[in-house]
């Protein structure tokens, strides 16, 4: 049995390149499989999957040095000691960001040590990630046994931008797709309950998202070498980031603090003005005083007209806030083609 669904499985990895063509599929999220999340926090195996960036686990800041240079980018798992031999993921990253291709035209993306006992499929372009301003792949293994460990999954290099800048973020992100042939995996051999719940908590628990675990957050210390991390969209897995720059909110804050010192500073001029043009009066010296009071006036709006300008606009993040945590486009999963047969079959 086992045998026949690890062939299975292998034949629905070589049709991979006819399913990343599908994207006018129907599809639909459901992390959960079928399961509450009740149920799902009380799976016996919890693995977390997640970016490594340089070696730093969810991301890093580089100086601007890093432009035009390529940075190399991991997808990890742990807790999941040979507790699964089916996977399937979606990997999805700034557009701005490249990667090589290998000598036959496909992106250079490396099996890990994790997938050392099993075998790993050839990865996929995904076209659909362009629905969300991105791009992305697809990679995928498959086994006869348990036999996935923990640690590195896939590897992959990206190069930075010719033209990055300070302040720049690349976010990255590890998403659940499914339509209703297939879904993304990370099941074992049974594909029995204990096997699915694993699966569920991956999707739902293990890597970040919208709906049920929407807390990504960069690094304090990176936020304050990198101010525009602080925005970066919380169904995010990880990010390259350069230092520098400063937010649209930090500008508008300190153009408003400028604005109203310079404000405060005309008010008391022209009143100060005033004061003194009124004391010319007295005196009997009116046009002079009066001519004064006007000038003087008009000198300290046109300071508080002027405050704020050049202004720093926000850099570009690339993460507007819409982020790409689950997909609303079909892609057919082909390895999942596999489990799906599986279950109906075992």
């Amino acid at each position: 049995m086992k045998k026949n669904s690890f062939k299975r499985a292998f034949s629905a990895l070589a049709i991979a390149a006819v399913a990343a063509s599908a994207s006018s599929m129907a599809a639909f999220a459901d992390e959960a499989n079928g399961y509450d999340q009740t149920e799902i926090d009380a799976s016996a195996t919890k693995p977390t999957v997640f970016i490594s960036v340089d070696g730093t686990q969810g991301g890093k800041v580089f100086d601007t040095s890093v432009a035009g240079q390529t940075v190399e980018v991991t997808l990890n798992v742990t807790g999941a000691q040979q507790k699964y031999a089916s996977t399937g993921f979606h990997i999805y990253y700034d557009s701005r960001l490249d990667i090589p291709k290998n000598p036959i035209g496909l992106p250079d993306i490396k099996a890990g040590g994790a997938l050392e006992y099993i075998s790993p499929g050839t990865p996929e372009i995904d076209p659909t990630a362009a629905d969300q301003g991105m791009e992305g792949f697809f990679v995928a293994s498959a086994g006869s046994g348990n036999n996935g460990v923990d640690g590195v999954l896939w590897t992959f290099k990206v190069t930075v931008p010719a033209d990055a800048k300070a302040g720049d973020v690349f976010p990255i992100d590890v998403i659940y797709k499914s339509n209703k042939n297939a879904e993304d995996l990370f099941v074992n051999t049974e594909v029995d309950k204990a096997g699915e719940l694993m699966q569920a908590y991956v999707f739902t628990k293990g890597i970040y998202n919208k709906t049920t675990n929407n807390n990504f957050a960069a690094a304090a210390a990176d936020v304050e070498k990198c101010a525009a991390l602080a925005d970066v969209a919380k169904d995010m897995d990880g990010y390259i980031a350069i230092a520098g720059g400063t937010t649209e909110t930090s500008s508008a804050t300190t153009e408003a603090t400028t604005t109203e010192a310079t404000t405060t500073e005309a008010t008391t001029t022209e009143a100060a003005t005033t004061a003194s043009a009124t004391a010319s009066t007295s005196a009997g010296s009116t046009t002079a005083g009066s001519t004064t009071a006007k000038s003087t006036t008009s000198t300290a709006k046109g300071s508080t007209t002027k405050a704020g300008t050049g202004t720093t606009k926000n850099p570009k993040t690339g993460v507007s806030g819409t982020g790409a945590g689950l997909a609303v486009a079909g892609l057919a999963v082909a390895v999942a083609t596999a489990f799906v047969l599986r279950k109906k079959e075992d």
